[in-house]
């Protein structure tokens, strides 16, 4: 068992090696280069409320979505579980922005694509507040402000 987990740890070496320059990678300014998902490169503070995010941890909902759906249920974030409550969700955007110098054009870019468009991220299941949730992860993601970016 030792001797097929060094083949494999070789095998995996030597195929990392051999990666050609057209290859994904994202370069970690100390570290070396990484395939972490890029979405790891970003410290995008937390935007959730803790109470909520506690009360929906313990226990976890079981399911595709359940967690975050939660979560938004119980700020506000959604009138039912296919409308997202946009005032709500701008006024919580806005007053976690007070607190998060330096994000405004992220949280911008969050209102005009994830809370004035109605988008859909196409899960197996489908979720009104995982469709706004990845949206905003996404548009913040897109304009990390330099001083957040960790890769």
């Amino acid at each position: 068992m030792i001797r097929l987990f060094s083949y494999l740890t070789l095998f995996i070496l030597v195929s990392v090696q051999k990666m050609t320059k057209a290859d994904v990678f994202v370069q970690a300014s100390n570290r070396g280069a990484t395939l972490k998902p890029i979405s790891a490169c970003c410290d995008i503070p937390e935007l959730g409320d803790l109470k909520h995010l506690a009360e929906c941890s313990n226990p976890r909902p079981v399911g595709p979505c359940k967690d975050v759906e939660c979560v938004f249920e119980k700020s506000g974030f959604l009138t039912d579980k296919n409308t997202l409550n946009k005032e709500a969700y701008k006024k919580h955007l806005l007053k976690w922005l007070e607190d998060n110098k330096g994000w405004t054009v992220a949280i911008e870019k969050v209102i005009n694509d994830c809370v004035e468009k109605d988008l859909r991220q196409y899960l197996d299941y489908p979720c009104k507040a995982y469709d706004v949730f990845a949206c905003t992860g996404i548009a913040m993601l897109k304009k990390c402000p330099n001083e957040f970016w960790k890769c």
